[in-house]
């Protein structure tokens, strides 16, 4: 979702693996509005195509951006901004030179105080997360691992990733990140609840 700050409206962005033998990369914005009964409806404000299939998107409301992760081919920022057109800016790439494993999954943002803040991205092909700082040019800063700890085990191949820099009490003062494990040691998956301090 993106609330504008030019205008105050509402969207939601969504995005395809593949639409009636079209391949996917396909994202859609749509305008969240009061139907005038007190119920939501939309309407498609904008539809463009990334390149290959897509997976992962967060929209900045601070900065008027939205960032999609292109699965085999990396991160890319747009404009946020309905009638922004299809101008693109390459964050990061898979392979060499790049941070990122293919596939590029989830995204998310952890604001900051003031102007900072980072980009997160789950690295699924190396069980890996990248950070960016939010701000300018999406500055590379590190990339971590959520090693095996406690009795839990490690965390591999995500998909979906959120976070939160609220205050949220013991354990997780500082903030919370919250990451889907496609390989939980007991044959299933589920999500890891991990401090952001840390």
């Amino acid at each position: 979702m993106y609330r504008s700050p030019e205008s105050g409206r509402f969207y939601v962005f969504v995005n395809s693996e593949e639409e009636g033998g079209t391949p996917g990369g396909q994202v859609e914005q749509w305008e969240l509005f009061d139907d005038g009964g007190g119920k939501v409806d939309a309407r498609r404000v904008r539809r463009f195509g990334v390149g290959c299939q897509t997976e992962g998107c967060v929209a900045d409301d601070e900065r008027g951006d939205l960032y999609i992760g292109e699965e085999a081919v990396g991160i890319w920022k747009y404009s946020a901004e309905p009638d922004a057109g299809t101008d693109r800016t390459q964050v990061d790439s898979t392979g060499g030179g790049g941070h990122l494993t293919a596939e590029v999954e989830g995204l998310t943002l952890a604001y900051g105080r003031g102007d900072s803040g980072y980009l997160i991205a789950s690295s699924q092909g190396d069980s890996s997360f990248a950070v960016y700082r939010q701000e300018g040019d999406n500055d590379y800063v590190k990339t971590f691992s959520i090693e095996a700890a406690d009795g839990i085990d490690a965390v591999e191949e995500t998909d979906g990733i959120d976070v939160t820099t609220r205050e949220l009490g013991e354990p997780f003062q500082g903030g919370l990140l919250v990451v889907q494990d496609g390989g939980d040691d007991s044959g299933g998956t589920n999500f890891k609840l991990v401090p952001l301090r840390r």
